[in-house]
């Protein structure tokens, strides 16, 4: 029996993974860009490394603007709010988004994720556009 009665409620502590290229135990997580459930989502959680998270409800995303030749980026139009999306291997998140089949895309950073294996999503950076631009970027793509 423990001697801390209360040790089952504490939360577990991080566990060590062994890296798959130096073989060395790191505290750092598997890498998920998105869900990939596949199961309808009313939020969108847009989980930051660097700045605070967000997660507005999926009834406000109106449309997204992307490019057909590159995977590198795309835009999500919400009715109060901008967000810029930039990565690799981004079609499959960017779609996913589109059929509201995803609950959250992540940021990835090397500091808290092993490495990402070479052909799947990455997301690098994530931007959050408010205000007076935008304005600016609805009246652009005659949104609103």
């Amino acid at each position: 029996m423990s001697s801390d009665p209360l040790s089952q409620f504490r939360k577990e502590p991080v566990t060590k993974t062994t890296s798959l290229t130096t073989g060395n135990s790191t505290g750092k997580r598997p890498y998920a860009a998105y869900d990939t459930s596949g199961k309808l989502c009313p939020y969108m959680e847009f989980r930051c490394v660097t700045q605070s998270s967000q997660s507005p409800q999926s009834r406000f995303f109106m449309a997204s603007v992307f490019s057909t030749d590159f995977d590198d980026g795309f835009t999500l139009l919400y009715s109060f709010i901008v967000v810029e999306v930039r990565g690799k291997n981004l079609k499959d998140v960017r779609r996913a988004i589109q059929q509201g089949r995803c609950e959250f895309i992540q940021e990835y950073h090397e500091n808290e994720f092993l490495p990402p294996r070479k052909g799947e999503p990455v997301i690098e950076s994530v931007k959050f556009i408010t205000g007076d631009k935008l304005d600016d970027i609805l009246a652009t793509h005659k949104v609103g």
